[in-house]
């Protein structure tokens, strides 16, 4: 070939080159129509001055490949309306940033996020230069990244091959022929991405939504997120060294992923990564595969879900919805995310629950499978969504009235009622479902938000240990918190990101990762020690993303709170962000408190007296309180594991009552008496807030069931100053004296009245307790000591009261300390006796006996002699 053919050739092969890229570079149907057939012209042209075979092999792939295109855009300029002009043209807004200056240690939390699964992701700065992508001699770049496979990837793999050898080994058919795949980054039109032996279906859905996006007339996102990229035809170009540089934020920020060009083959006619059915050469799409697979660990990356994928990719704002939480009303949601859709502000997916092998035949529908949500529309009463089925083979919803199957599904499938020009348009493996419909087929809906839907943003990064505390869902006080605040009334989002770690979200974590959610309270910005009067609770998610939205009033600061369940142990780090469309502030909650008081104590076997239903609720351990003048407090009550220190014990239930008092231990409770209280019990912790007044009062700490033992501590938060308070355990009631326990008096047979001898040997001071053991709990006792017997007895001291002669035995009954003496029990003097006593009408109330026991704290031994029964 003459050098003047040669030139020639060049010329006319880079102008078809020019004129395919403006195939792409033009969003307008008719526009693109042209440049296809002037490069299809082109390329024609080329191929009558080839003279080499592989040079004519090629070109004549392109020829027909370019003339195909024109037959499609034809089609589609003639069938389908052209996208709005002005909608067309619209130039994104760029994404709001955080302009507060980190500190030290939010800076080594991003540093330490850097380092993930065995390689190191710097912050983004600023974009490569073109020098990083030019080939230097015969130096490919090769990524030391080991990618690891699944099971069935490692199948069929042959081997990392470049992208000219690994797509030669791709096969598509469209209407009985092969089409073309010479590996391109020119992406000529319409995009049909599928995934074959790969598990990352959420990945390919989130490829076909943000594919869709475009197609509905949106900007390209992809000039910000691959390079080298080519801004004349808005497409990514190839790289020439084979080194490709993505920016896709995670872990806190914009970070910088590095990857080669190399592409996992296949040995079969199977293939290992996203494929585009259309145009199988397509190769930008593997590459962000590859790149966002290398942030997960790998390919035999088990999955996520969409949103928190297009989250890593585009920065779009992640939400996930439960379609079955009975908040969720289809209606309102429609009408929140259909004009959002239409204006390119939110890209949705879907993802199913847990199904059965039958149930997914039965239906059409994957188990645990994201798809892509590719439009929707409203016609009069009717909302529909078109959905896709990213897995090349998979199935289409069997009670679709519109849908197209994949290639090999046509045949036995039932026909589409409506299977015209719609349904040739639509892309294979999509079917279109009525909105309410997907209520019931699918659990999740995951939005992606366009964060320039605000102007405003503020990011705080922080790391939360969770290697000793276990939670409880309603202690919030050593969980992370923050204030925020809007200067203007309007919509706030806070967006609670956890940072990925090494083997987080791998195959062998797979459903083990724990939950994470925000609570919102109005509690002026300050700290928050209960779940209890939240404003908003949002859902627990398993993803690393949870966001909560609610109206910001003017220039009121809100209390924000992170919440996690079954978080692995271990340090975590957390981005947490404000977005606004007014300045927003982000800091961490105010402390009114400071450090508490903290005491450790414990339910034993003589002071585990239950609930205040319970005879022995007097002997659970009280604590003194004394306060120099009003003041706001917090009391926190913690049972603790005997495991570890600081471990809650959740199987008790536990609550806190605040009682005015002398200090004292409280030995008879009264409701006039009650200042603060706990409310119901809770499980493993409860939390009292409250203003005390100045005086003295007596705190009381119970579990529900009497006889549960467990440590516990007690911290006391207050606003005033050491010198201004004083808290200590009270002695248990009856420390240095004796206990004597006689045997349990019995009132059976119509029995109202029974009697026990006393003997003193000494002076001593007293005190006796009496409770039931068996019997009605709404049986009417009362004790008194009485000396002598018959007429002439002598009451010397009873349990009645001015109330009432006779006490509900479930409170028990108390004699106060009383001296005693040996005079008092001679029998010259008629003895002394201990009597318990119930009313006469109570004979007949039940026919089963009561049990009651006795116990006497004494200073000096005194003797209980046998239990009698005495008839008046």
């Amino acid at each position: 070939m003459s050098a003047a053919s040669t030139k020639a050739l060049q010329d006319v092969k880079a102008k078809a080159i020019a004129a395919e890229k403006r195939v792409s570079a033009h969003d307008g149907s008719g526009t693109q129509l042209e440049a296809a057939i002037s490069a299809a012209e082109l390329y024609m042209r080329a191929l009558k001055l080839a003279a080499s075979p592989d040079d004519r092999r090629r070109l004549d792939r392109k020829t027909k490949q370019l003339i195909s295109r024109a037959e499609e855009l034809k089609v589609r300029h003639d069938c389908k309306p052209t996208v709005n002009a002005e909608k067309r043209a619209r130039i994104e807004v760029p994404y709001p940033v955080s302009q507060r200056v980190l500190t030290t240690r939010e800076k080594i939390i991003l540093l330490e996020s850097s380092k993930l699964n065995g390689a190191i992701f710097k912050q983004w700065t600023a974009p490569p230069s073109q020098e990083e992508f030019e080939l230097k001699g015969n130096d490919f770049f090769t990524d030391n990244f080991d990618f690891t496979l699944s099971e069935a990837q490692l199948k069929h793999f042959a081997g990392w091959k470049r992208p000219k050898d690994a797509f030669a080994h791709v096969r598509v058919e469209k209407n009985g022929q092969l089409l073309p795949n010479e590996a391109t980054m020119i992406s000529l039109g319409s995009l049909d991405m599928v995934q074959d032996v790969a598990p990352d279906c959420s990945v390919i859905a989130s490829f076909c939504v943000g594919a869709s996006r475009i197609e509905r007339g949106h900007k390209r996102l992809y000039g910000q997120i691959v390079y080298p990229y080519d801004h004349n035809s808005d497409q990514p170009c190839e790289s020439a060294n084979g080194r490709y540089v993505l920016r896709l934020y995670f872990n806190g920020c914009w970070r910088r992923v590095d990857i080669d060009d190399r592409l996992p083959t296949s040995k079969s006619s199977r293939v290992l990564h996203v494929v585009d059915r259309s145009q199988p050469g397509l190769v930008w799409p593997a590459i962000v595969e590859k790149a966002y697979l290398k942030v997960r660990g790998g390919y035999n990356f088990p999955g996520s879900n969409s949103g928190t994928d297009l989250a890593v990719i585009t920065g779009w704002m992640p939400q996930q919805v439960f379609l079955h939480d009975d908040d969720v009303e289809p209606r309102s949601l429609w009408d929140e995310i259909h004009p959002a859709f239409n204006d390119g502000q939110v890209m949705c997916t879907l993802g199913t629950g847990k199904l059965g092998r039958r149930e997914q035949q039965l239906l059409g529908l994957g188990a645990e499978h994201d798809y892509a949500v590719l439009d929707m529309k409203e016609n009069d009463d009717v909302r529909e969504i078109l959905i896709k089925n990213p897995w090349a083979d998979g199935d289409v919803w069997k009670g679709a009235t519109r849908y197209r199957p994949h290639p090999g599904h046509e045949e036995g499938a039932p026909q589409s009622p409506q299977s015209g020009g719609e349904v040739e348009k639509m892309e294979p493996g999509t079917f279109w479902m009525d909105f309410n419909l997907v209520f019931q087929y699918f659990e999740h809906m995951y939005l992606n938000w366009n964060p320039n839907l605000f102007s405003h943003r503020e990011d705080r990064h922080f790391t939360w240990h969770l290697s000793e505390v276990m939670q409880a869902g309603h202690l919030l006080i050593d969980n992370p918190q923050f204030s925020v605040r809007t200067r203007r009334a309007g919509q706030l989002w806070i967006l609670l990101n956890r940072h990925f770690r090494t083997g987080d979200y791998s195959v062998e974590n797979h459903g083990s990762n724990g939950y994470i959610s925000l609570y919102l309270f109005n509690k002026h910005g300050e700290t928050v020690f209960s779940s209890d009067n939240a404003r908003v609770r949002g859902p627990f998610v398993d993803s690393p993303n949870t966001l909560l939205r609610f109206h910001a009033e003017a220039k009121m600061n809100y209390s924000i709170v992170a919440v996690s369940q079954d978080l692995p142990r271990g340090k975590h780090n957390f981005t947490i962000s404000a977005f606004s469309n007014c300045p927003v502030e982000l800091d961490e909650a105010s402390d009114t408190y400071g450090q508490p008081v903290s005491i450790m104590a414990a339910w034993t076997r003589s002071t585990a007296g239950g609930n205040a239903g319970s005879s022995t609720y007097l002997q659970n351990p009280q604590f003194t309180l004394q306060v120099g003048r009003e003041s706001r407090a917090v009391i926190v009550l913690k049972s603790l594991s005997d495991t570890a220190s600081t471990e809650l014990n959740l199987g008790l239930h536990v609550k806190i009552l605040i009682l005015s008092s002398d200090g004292r231990r409280i030995t008879k409770l009264r409701k006039r008496d009650t200042v603060s209280q706990s409310g119901d019990y809770k499980r493993g912790s409860t939390v009292v807030e409250t203003i005390l007044q100045r005086g003295s009062y007596t705190i009381i700490c119970s579990t529900f069931e009497p006889g549960q033992l467990s440590k516990f501590q007690l911290d006391f938060y207050t606003t005033l100053g050491p010198a201004e308070y004083m808290i200590k355990p009270l002695l248990p009631e009856g420390s240095g004296r004796l206990s004597i326990k006689p045997a349990p008096a019995i009132f059976e047979n119509g029995t109202t009245k029974v009697i026990a001898p006393l003997k003193v040997a000494r002076v001593t001071r007293a005190l006796f307790k009496a409770w039931q053991m068996k019997g009605s709990s709404s049986s009417l006792f009362k004790m008194s000591i009485e000396q002598g017997q018959g007429p002439y007895r002598n009451c010397v001291v009873t349990s009645s009261t001015d109330e009432a002669e006779y006490a509900n035995i479930q409170s028990g009954l108390r004699i106060e300390d009383i001296d005693l003496n040996a005079s008092l029990s001679s029998s010259q003097n008629g003895g002394l006796w201990l009597v318990l006593e119930k009313p006469q009408q109570a004979s007949t109330e039940s026919k089963d006996a009561n049990v009651l026991q006795v116990e006497v704290l004494t200073e000096e031994s005194i003797e209980v002699g046998a239990w009698a029964p005495l008839d008046d």
